[in-house]
């Protein structure tokens, strides 16, 4: 059998060649003596390595054995031109006799003795480095994530230290790393928001539970608050106790800020509904308050004190339609309806129920401008600003002072770039000499809710009431004021030109006997309308229902001109009613009325909607120009009618 390292007689016995055996088997690295391919001889290291007892056991195995197959040998692919040249390092992963894996360093390096080629392999365990070198690796690839993550990440002992933070969290607290090191978890928590987090935090430590999550209220630095969803993990260490947490922090401060937006909408939408139903209910009695004040009016002498009493009745039912209108209009209920009017009437008008409202310790003053021009805007709308600004000028004087209300001319700056010269406009200012406001509170003045007031003293609605008022009719307000010297608010609203006013001038309304089917399901409101047009010289058949209405109308055996219905009723409404009615009488015209807001949309290109409260004079108006409306004869006829009146 031929020896494995078979070594010359000669030199068998010299000290040199045992001292290089000696060293060969006794070397504490796996070393082997490899010819074309097999193993010739290997030291007990390089056996110990690959799981075997003897280094008798590999001999003339193949050394491709202990070599993944993906992992071809450049070794041996040079070998045979390259004898005598650099050695070869590569690594690779093979596996013991047990089939335990092992990361394995080898070098190869070519040799000759006589005749024969053989190459020299050393191999060594790198294992252990290699779990060193991935774990190092992890270690950096944590820490780029760790510093790159969006979202917050906190590291903390099981006492709730931090121990390691991210930049996002970082960013989210406005404090430093430095800062945040040392701080407890817990106190970064806000004192109303917390639900029970310290509770959950003390049973994950204890491990309890593995993990929790929550919505929670977060304190930054200089006191900043804000909302996160916080998922707290639990880390183990080897022997499975626990050895600290992981806390993961998204901000949702904004889509908290949103839900609370989106509630109060909702809140604000049952309250607008709420606001109109109980308007409609109030409309109804200031309806019938008002008709019943213009017959008691039609009946007194004009000097009398019952006429003034009776006015002054009438005013305060006006005044409540204008609250009603303001109480829409914060709920966003209100059906406006235009109309040519003159400032100074409306100062006049309510001139004396503002002093009484004030009270003797203040001095109401209104300087009017004799010619002044009018204006086209909602009459209750008109109303509501001008209260809204005396009262609000009171309440800037709680000891008393002057109010001074003035009407006057003055050009608005028009915001359109191909007008740059101003249009002409009328003006209403209030003046105050009360506390006055700071810069600050200028800039929030228009802002729904913002009140300056103390708690139960007002909601902050007016002036903000007012400025949506203003700008919506085309019109600016201006602001001057200063602690200590008062305030002066100006409102300035686009006029009306000379032919406008003039064709929606005053007239006497005339009748032609017409019938008109009166559907009302309101005792009072239903009595005052019918003797209102029985006095008017019309023809009145009256309905408390709508089935009522139907049976006159199909009854009736002669011409019937006009429904005017109340929308809202009981069983059949005042739609379902003029329906059936129009069906039988497709001449017949239909103005429905109803103190709901919501009802105004129903009219459509054939009917018109009323809203009440109503004047009997404003009834009588509308009447006519419904029934004048489709005779070019009569429409001619009353627009002469109101140019001669003018």
């Amino acid at each position: 059998m031929r020896q494995p390292f078979p070594i010359p007689a000669a030199e068998s016995e010299s000290l040199e060649t045992k001292v290089f055996e000696a060293a060969f088997r006794a070397s504490p690295e796996g070393m082997a003596v490899a010819e074309r391919g097999l193993i010739r001889y290997a030291n007990q290291s390089f056996a110990l390595l690959l799981g075997h007892a003897s280094p008798a056991a590999l001999n003339g195995k193949p050394l491709a054995r202990f070599r993944p197959s993906r992992h071809p040998c450049e070794f041996s692919r040079a070998a045979k031109d390259q004898v005598g040249s650099r050695s070869h390092l590569c690594q690779f992963v093979s596996r013991r006799r047990d089939g335990t894996p092992l990361h394995i360093e080898s070098t190869c390096k070519s040799f000759r003795v006589g005749e024969r080629d053989l190459q020299l392999i050393t191999v060594r365990d790198v294992t252990v480095r290699e779990r060193r070198r991935m774990v190092r690796d992890g270690d950096a690839r944590f820490r780029v994530i760790f510093e790159a993550a969006h979202m917050g990440i906190l590291q903390c002992d099981l006492e709730g230290v931090v121990l390691e933070s991210n930049p996002a969290i970082e960013r989210m607290l406005g404090y430093t790393r430095e800062e945040l090191r040392g701080m407890n978890f817990g106190d970064l928590a806000h004192a109303e928001g917390s639900n029970g987090e310290e509770h959950l935090f003390s049973k994950l430590a204890q491990g309890r539970r593995e993990s929790y999550e929550l919505e929670a209220r977060y304190v930054g630095k200089s006191s900043a608050t804000g909302w996160i969803r916080l998922t707290v993990s639990l880390v183990r260490g080897v022997n499975g106790k626990p050895q600290f947490a992981i806390g993961m922090t998204e901000d949702i401060t904004e889509r908290k800020q949103a839900e609370a937006r989106l509630r109060e909408s909702q809140k604000m939408e049952v309250v607008g509904r709420l606001v109109s139903g109980v308007a409609h209910d109030f409309n109804n009695l200031l309806t019938g308050i008002t008709l019943y004040c213009d017959l008691l009016i039609a009946g007194l002498e004009h000097d009398s004190r019952s006429m003034r009493h009776a006015q002054e009745i009438r005013m305060a039912g006006e005044q409540g339609r204008a609250l009603i209108q303001q109480l829409l209009a914060a709920a966003r209920q209100q059906s406006i309806q235009p109309e040519i009017l003159s400032l100074n009437e409306i100062v006049l008008k309510t001139e004396n129920l503002l002093s009484r409202l004030l009270g003797q310790r203040y001095e109401l003053v209104a300087n009017l401008e004799h010619d002044l021009d009018a204006v086209k805007m909602d009459a209750a709308q008109a109303q509501q600003i001008l209260f809204n600004l005396v009262l609000n000028a009171r309440d800037a004087m709680p000891e008393g002072g002057r109010i001074a209300i003035k009407t006057g001319h003055r050009e608005m700056v028009t915001t359109d770039d191909r007008a740059k010269n101003g249009i002409a406009g009328v003006l209403l200012s209030v003046e105050d000499s009360g506390c006055g406001m700071s810069a600050e509170t200028r800039a929030h003045l228009f802002e729904p809710f913002f009140t300056t007031k103390a708690s139960g003293r007002g909601t902050g609605l007016g002036l903000s009431t007012v400025h949506d008022i203003v700008r919506s009719n085309a019109g600016e307000i201006e602001v001057y004021s200063e602690l200590g010297r008062g305030t002066l608010i100006t409102v300035i609203l686009p006029r009306v030109s000379v032919a406008q006013a003039i064709e929606a001038g005053g007239f006497t309304v005339k009748t032609t006997g017409e019938t008109i089917l009166l559907l009302e399901d309101n005792l009072a409101i239903r009595g005052a309308v019918q003797r209102i047009l029985s006095e008017s010289d019309y023809a009145v058949l009256a309905a408390a229902s709508g089935p009522e209405a139907v049976a006159i109308a199909r009854n009736h055996g002669t011409k019937i001109d006009l429904l005017l219905a109340d929308v809202d009723l009981p069983g059949m409404s005042g739609h379902d009613a003029a329906r059936q009615i129009f069906g039988e009488r497709p001449e017949i015209k239909v103005l429905y009325m109803s103190g709901h807001e919501g009802h105004a949309q129903a009219a459509d290109q054939t009917t018109v909607f009323f809203k009440k409260p109503f004047t009997s004079s404003a009834l009588l108006e509308k009447l006519r120009e419904i029934l004048d409306g489709s005779n070019p004869k009569k429409s001619a006829k009353r627009k002469r009618e109101r140019h001669d009146h003018c």
